[in-house]
């Protein structure tokens, strides 16, 4: 009984704890990538107008 564990089990629950940290890490990673772009993108709007006049 207890010298045979439930592997099933046990690997989905291994499988489920790897992959919800790393899920969150990249959705942390590209939210942190999209903020940048758009932080960058309003301002190079801002200083080219500036530039022109």
């Amino acid at each position: 009984m207890y010298n045979t564990p439930p592997v099933g089990g046990v690997a989905a629950g291994f499988g489920a704890a790897a992959t919800s940290p790393w899920l969150g890490l990249q959705a942390l990673w590209l939210g942190l990538a999209l903020f940048t772009l758009f932080s960058a993108g309003l301002a190079v709007k801002r200083i080219l107008p500036a530039r022109k006049g």
